[in-house]
């Protein structure tokens, strides 16, 4: 049977993983190109959303208020996940948040940026956005949890084709 992946993205209200918090999970099921499944909810982060958040992301203080907090949704988001491999861009980012509230996100992961790295040397960015223009993949709307997590792992089958298509002697030298 072929593998399962879970794709996933965070919305933050900034950088940090020991002071920002999460203000949007969003997550998808896929096996080869088929979804699955698919897990998204906005959080309320306690705290006011930063105006460069908003603007990047979209999400305002209203959208967040009322929504579950983190607490609530990270055991709804620890049985989507379950022990399937994690797929995301720059997704060490998205494990330390977290990382940081439960010792369960301890998955295998694949990351797009670091792959692009390797099979897309002359990109001119490696961006999320960038990278889907590139491969001719769809983002819908960037900077939201559950699209970016769809856009990455549609990325990711498309890094793999690449992959798929060098020379063994290269592929086992990259490995």
């Amino acid at each position: 049977m072929p593998r399962t992946y879970v794709a996933l993205d965070l919305e933050t209200t900034g950088l940090d993983a020991q002071r920002d918090a999460i203000i949007e999970v969003g997550a998808a099921r896929f096996r080869r190109d088929e979804q699955l499944d698919t897990y998204s909810t906005f959080v309320d982060p306690g705290r006011h959303i930063p105006r460069e958040i908003t603007t990047l992301t979209g999400i305002t203080d209203r959208d967040v208020r009322g929504a579950p907090h983190l607490y609530d949704v990270l055991p709804d988001l620890v049985r989507f996940v379950g022990g399937e491999p994690v797929i995301g861009h720059s997704v060490n980012f998205d494990l330390r948040f977290l990382q940081q509230h439960s010792q369960d996100f301890d998955n295998e992961y694949l990351d797009t940026f670091e792959l692009a790295g390797v099979l897309l040397p002359d990109a001119d960015r490696y961006s999320l956005n960038r990278l889907a223009q590139m491969l001719g993949v769809t983002l819908e709307q960037a900077h939201r949890a559950l699209d970016d997590a769809v856009a990455s792992y549609r990325v990711f089958r498309a890094l793999m084709v690449r992959a798929a298509s060098l020379p063994a002697r290269l592929l086992k030298e990259i490995i």
